[in-house]
Protein backbone atom coordinates (compact mmCIF):
# COMPACT_ATOMS: atom_id res chain seq x y z
CA UNK A 1 0.00 0.00 0.00
CA UNK A 2 1.58 3.08 -0.71
CA UNK A 3 1.14 6.57 0.58
CA UNK A 4 1.81 9.55 -1.99
CA UNK A 5 1.92 13.49 0.27
CA UNK A 6 3.05 16.23 -2.12
CA UNK A 7 4.26 19.66 -1.59
CA UNK A 8 4.72 22.98 -3.15
CA UNK A 9 7.13 25.80 -2.65
CA UNK A 10 6.35 28.92 -3.96
CA UNK A 11 9.52 31.71 -4.63
CA UNK A 12 11.61 29.68 -6.21
CA UNK A 13 11.32 31.30 -9.82
CA UNK A 14 13.98 30.39 -12.32
CA UNK A 15 14.50 34.81 -13.12
CA UNK A 16 15.21 34.91 -9.37
CA UNK A 17 17.68 32.17 -9.24
CA UNK A 18 19.35 33.47 -12.24
CA UNK A 19 19.39 37.25 -11.18
CA UNK A 20 21.28 35.96 -8.02
CA UNK A 21 23.37 33.36 -9.70
CA UNK A 22 24.87 35.99 -11.83
CA UNK A 23 25.27 38.65 -9.28
CA UNK A 24 27.39 36.01 -7.14
CA UNK A 25 31.38 37.18 -7.08
CA UNK A 26 31.98 33.30 -8.27
CA UNK A 27 30.45 29.67 -8.99
CA UNK A 28 31.26 28.88 -5.40
CA UNK A 29 28.40 30.46 -3.67
CA UNK A 30 24.82 30.05 -4.38
CA UNK A 31 21.50 31.91 -3.40
CA UNK A 32 19.13 29.34 -1.20
CA UNK A 33 15.41 29.70 0.22
CA UNK A 34 14.26 27.84 2.64
CA UNK A 35 10.64 26.93 3.63
CA UNK A 36 8.53 24.87 6.16
CA UNK A 37 6.27 21.38 4.98
CA UNK A 38 4.56 19.96 7.67
CA UNK A 39 4.46 16.23 7.36
CA UNK A 40 5.84 15.86 4.53
CA UNK A 41 8.94 13.86 5.05
CA UNK A 42 7.97 12.48 9.07
CA UNK A 43 5.89 12.55 11.46
CA UNK A 44 6.91 16.37 12.00
CA UNK A 45 7.41 19.48 10.23
CA UNK A 46 10.40 19.28 7.83
CA UNK A 47 12.62 22.78 7.10
CA UNK A 48 13.70 22.67 2.90
CA UNK A 49 16.55 24.32 1.73
CA UNK A 50 17.52 24.90 -2.03
CA UNK A 51 20.74 26.03 -2.74
CA UNK A 52 19.99 26.89 -6.96
CA UNK A 53 23.89 27.14 -7.54
CA UNK A 54 24.09 23.43 -6.95
CA UNK A 55 20.60 22.14 -7.49
CA UNK A 56 21.22 21.22 -4.18
CA UNK A 57 18.05 20.42 -1.50
CA UNK A 58 18.78 20.24 2.46
CA UNK A 59 15.37 19.06 4.47
CA UNK A 60 16.05 18.48 7.64
CA UNK A 61 13.56 17.48 10.73
CA UNK A 62 13.00 15.89 13.99
CA UNK A 63 13.08 12.24 13.73
CA UNK A 64 11.31 9.99 16.83
CA UNK A 65 13.08 8.46 20.25
CA UNK A 66 14.42 4.63 19.39
CA UNK A 67 11.51 2.39 20.18
CA UNK A 68 11.13 0.06 23.18
CA UNK A 69 11.19 -3.55 22.22
CA UNK A 70 10.27 -6.80 24.48
CA UNK A 71 13.41 -7.92 25.85
CA UNK A 72 14.84 -4.50 27.07
CA UNK A 73 14.74 -5.12 30.81
CA UNK A 74 16.75 -8.36 30.07
CA UNK A 75 19.15 -6.62 28.12
CA UNK A 76 21.36 -6.14 31.06
CA UNK A 77 21.16 -9.45 32.49
CA UNK A 78 21.64 -11.23 28.88
CA UNK A 79 24.64 -8.94 27.80
CA UNK A 80 26.29 -9.73 31.90
CA UNK A 81 25.62 -13.65 31.48
CA UNK A 82 27.07 -13.86 27.69
CA UNK A 83 28.52 -11.06 26.64
CA UNK A 84 27.15 -8.92 23.69
CA UNK A 85 29.32 -11.21 21.00
CA UNK A 86 27.50 -14.10 21.99
CA UNK A 87 24.23 -12.09 21.76
CA UNK A 88 25.30 -10.63 18.24
CA UNK A 89 26.41 -14.24 17.45
CA UNK A 90 22.56 -15.51 18.54
CA UNK A 91 21.01 -12.92 16.57
CA UNK A 92 22.93 -14.03 13.11
CA UNK A 93 21.81 -17.49 14.22
CA UNK A 94 18.58 -17.17 14.58
CA UNK A 95 17.71 -14.32 12.24
CA UNK A 96 19.38 -16.44 9.26
CA UNK A 97 20.81 -19.79 10.15
CA UNK A 98 18.27 -21.72 12.28
CA UNK A 99 14.55 -20.75 10.13
CA UNK A 100 15.48 -22.19 6.87
CA UNK A 101 16.98 -25.57 9.00
CA UNK A 102 13.49 -25.54 10.72
CA UNK A 103 11.29 -25.55 7.36
CA UNK A 104 13.68 -27.48 5.75
CA UNK A 105 13.39 -30.22 9.07
CA UNK A 106 9.94 -30.24 9.04
CA UNK A 107 9.45 -31.34 5.29
CA UNK A 108 11.71 -33.70 5.19
CA UNK A 109 10.55 -35.29 8.18
CA UNK A 110 6.69 -34.76 7.45
CA UNK A 111 7.86 -37.14 4.18
CA UNK A 112 9.43 -39.67 5.97
CA UNK A 113 6.76 -39.97 7.89
CA UNK A 114 3.93 -40.01 5.89
CA UNK A 115 6.11 -42.75 2.83
CA UNK A 116 7.43 -44.85 5.58
CA UNK A 117 4.53 -44.84 8.44
CA UNK A 118 1.93 -43.98 6.00
CA UNK A 119 0.50 -41.15 8.92
CA UNK A 120 -2.99 -39.19 7.78
CA UNK A 121 -2.52 -35.84 5.65
CA UNK A 122 -3.65 -33.63 8.21
CA UNK A 123 -0.38 -34.99 10.61
CA UNK A 124 1.95 -33.78 7.66
CA UNK A 125 0.28 -30.73 7.80
CA UNK A 126 0.49 -29.75 10.93
CA UNK A 127 4.42 -30.57 11.24
CA UNK A 128 4.80 -28.44 7.83
CA UNK A 129 3.03 -25.92 9.67
CA UNK A 130 4.54 -26.01 12.82
CA UNK A 131 7.76 -26.18 11.33
CA UNK A 132 7.13 -22.56 9.52
CA UNK A 133 6.15 -21.63 12.82
CA UNK A 134 9.53 -22.14 14.82
CA UNK A 135 11.24 -20.36 11.96
CA UNK A 136 9.06 -17.54 12.22
CA UNK A 137 9.80 -17.68 16.15
CA UNK A 138 13.33 -17.70 15.32
CA UNK A 139 13.48 -14.51 13.19
CA UNK A 140 11.65 -12.86 15.62
CA UNK A 141 13.90 -13.68 18.82
CA UNK A 142 16.66 -12.75 16.46
CA UNK A 143 15.52 -9.23 15.70
CA UNK A 144 15.12 -9.32 19.78
CA UNK A 145 18.83 -10.30 19.91
CA UNK A 146 20.16 -7.94 17.72
CA UNK A 147 18.05 -4.96 19.89
CA UNK A 148 20.19 -5.98 23.37
CA UNK A 149 23.08 -5.77 21.09
CA UNK A 150 22.25 -2.14 19.95
CA UNK A 151 20.67 -0.82 22.96
CA UNK A 152 24.03 -2.06 24.68
CA UNK A 153 26.24 0.02 22.35
CA UNK A 154 23.70 2.67 22.08
CA UNK A 155 23.35 3.02 26.22
CA UNK A 156 27.28 2.83 27.03
CA UNK A 157 28.20 6.11 28.76
CA UNK A 158 31.50 7.60 26.43
CA UNK A 159 32.63 9.36 29.89
CA UNK A 160 32.76 6.86 32.74
CA UNK A 161 31.92 3.62 30.25
CA UNK A 162 28.83 2.59 32.64
CA UNK A 163 26.81 0.26 30.43
CA UNK A 164 23.19 0.70 30.14
CA UNK A 165 23.69 4.63 31.81
CA UNK A 166 22.62 6.93 28.93
CA UNK A 167 19.01 7.55 27.49
CA UNK A 168 17.80 10.04 24.35
CA UNK A 169 16.76 13.29 26.48
CA UNK A 170 15.81 14.86 23.14
CA UNK A 171 14.34 13.80 19.92
CA UNK A 172 16.61 13.51 17.29
CA UNK A 173 17.64 15.31 13.93
CA UNK A 174 17.60 14.26 10.58
CA UNK A 175 18.87 15.60 7.95
CA UNK A 176 18.49 14.65 4.37
CA UNK A 177 20.71 16.32 1.57
CA UNK A 178 20.05 15.99 -2.06
CA UNK A 179 21.87 17.19 -5.15
CA UNK A 180 21.77 15.74 -8.61
CA UNK A 181 24.19 13.08 -8.22
CA UNK A 182 24.00 12.35 -4.32
CA UNK A 183 21.62 11.64 -1.80
CA UNK A 184 22.59 10.79 1.89
CA UNK A 185 20.36 10.67 5.34
CA UNK A 186 22.20 11.61 8.58
CA UNK A 187 20.67 11.02 12.02
CA UNK A 188 22.10 12.69 14.68
CA UNK A 189 20.78 11.69 18.49
CA UNK A 190 21.59 12.89 22.15
CA UNK A 191 22.22 11.05 24.34
CA UNK A 192 22.59 11.63 28.61
CA UNK A 193 24.22 9.47 31.31
CA UNK A 194 22.29 9.49 33.88
CA UNK A 195 25.15 8.42 36.33
CA UNK A 196 27.92 10.82 35.79
CA UNK A 197 25.55 13.46 33.57
CA UNK A 198 27.56 13.49 30.46
CA UNK A 199 26.18 14.76 27.28
CA UNK A 200 27.23 13.77 23.99
CA UNK A 201 25.80 13.58 20.24
CA UNK A 202 26.67 10.94 17.87
CA UNK A 203 25.89 10.77 13.92
CA UNK A 204 25.21 8.03 12.16
CA UNK A 205 23.22 6.72 9.04
CA UNK A 206 21.53 3.88 10.96
CA UNK A 207 21.31 1.18 8.28
CA UNK A 208 19.34 3.26 6.03
CA UNK A 209 20.11 2.74 2.24
CA UNK A 210 19.94 5.56 0.37
CA UNK A 211 20.47 5.97 -3.45
CA UNK A 212 19.45 8.23 -6.32
CA UNK A 213 16.14 6.66 -8.53
CA UNK A 214 16.00 5.75 -11.79
CA UNK A 215 19.46 4.59 -12.97
CA UNK A 216 20.58 4.71 -16.36
CA UNK A 217 18.68 6.92 -18.67
CA UNK A 218 16.45 9.20 -16.64
CA UNK A 219 12.95 10.01 -17.96
CA UNK A 220 11.70 13.34 -16.37
CA UNK A 221 7.73 13.01 -15.26
CA UNK A 222 5.48 15.69 -16.01
CA UNK A 223 2.85 17.15 -13.53
CA UNK A 224 0.53 20.05 -14.02
CA UNK A 225 1.52 23.40 -11.78
CA UNK A 226 -0.49 24.11 -9.18
CA UNK A 227 0.42 27.69 -9.09
CA UNK A 228 -0.26 28.66 -13.12
CA UNK A 229 -2.67 26.11 -13.78
CA UNK A 230 -0.75 25.16 -17.20
CA UNK A 231 -0.87 21.28 -17.59
CA UNK A 232 2.02 19.38 -17.97
CA UNK A 233 3.83 22.19 -17.02
CA UNK A 234 5.66 21.05 -14.21
CA UNK A 235 8.77 18.33 -15.00
CA UNK A 236 11.12 17.24 -12.80
CA UNK A 237 14.66 18.76 -12.89
CA UNK A 238 16.94 15.76 -11.19
CA UNK A 239 16.95 12.61 -11.04
CA UNK A 240 14.42 11.06 -7.86
CA UNK A 241 15.94 10.68 -3.93
CA UNK A 242 14.95 7.16 -2.29
CA UNK A 243 15.27 5.85 0.84
CA UNK A 244 15.29 2.23 1.94
CA UNK A 245 14.41 1.62 5.67
CA UNK A 246 15.05 -2.31 5.80
CA UNK A 247 13.16 -4.90 8.86
CA UNK A 248 13.43 -8.06 9.41
CA UNK A 249 9.51 -9.06 7.30
CA UNK A 250 9.90 -6.02 4.82
CA UNK A 251 11.11 -2.63 3.89
CA UNK A 252 9.80 0.94 4.20
CA UNK A 253 10.56 2.75 0.92
CA UNK A 254 10.39 6.24 0.38
CA UNK A 255 10.78 8.17 -2.60
CA UNK A 256 11.08 11.96 -3.15
CA UNK A 257 10.34 13.18 -6.75
CA UNK A 258 11.31 17.26 -7.96
CA UNK A 259 9.15 19.20 -10.18
CA UNK A 260 9.41 22.63 -10.97
CA UNK A 261 7.35 24.65 -13.71
CA UNK A 262 8.79 25.97 -16.76
CA UNK A 263 7.18 28.92 -17.14
CA UNK A 264 6.85 30.47 -13.72
CA UNK A 265 8.93 28.30 -11.80
CA UNK A 266 7.26 26.83 -9.28
CA UNK A 267 8.46 23.58 -6.99
CA UNK A 268 6.36 20.74 -6.19
CA UNK A 269 7.72 17.65 -3.90
CA UNK A 270 5.92 14.31 -4.32
CA UNK A 271 6.78 11.99 -1.69
CA UNK A 272 5.41 7.95 -2.07
CA UNK A 273 6.19 6.06 1.04
CA UNK A 274 5.20 1.75 0.17
CA UNK A 275 6.38 -1.50 2.14
CA UNK A 276 7.27 -4.02 -0.11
Amino acid sequence: MAEVSTYSVSGHSKAKNKSENSSAPNSSVSSSVSSSAPDLFQGSSSNIEFYSASNMHIVTYRGEYKSDFFLKRMAPSLVSNFGEEKISASAELFSYMFPPLLVMFSFLFSGFLSSNLGVPLWVDTFIVVFGIALGVLAVALGEQFSRVADYHRDTRCGECCEPFACEEFEKPDVKELSTPHSYSVKITRYWKCKNCGHEEARTGSEGIVTCKGDPGVFTPRKISCRACGKNAACEEFKRPDVKEIKKKFWAGVTTTRYYRCKYCGHEDFEVKKQRI
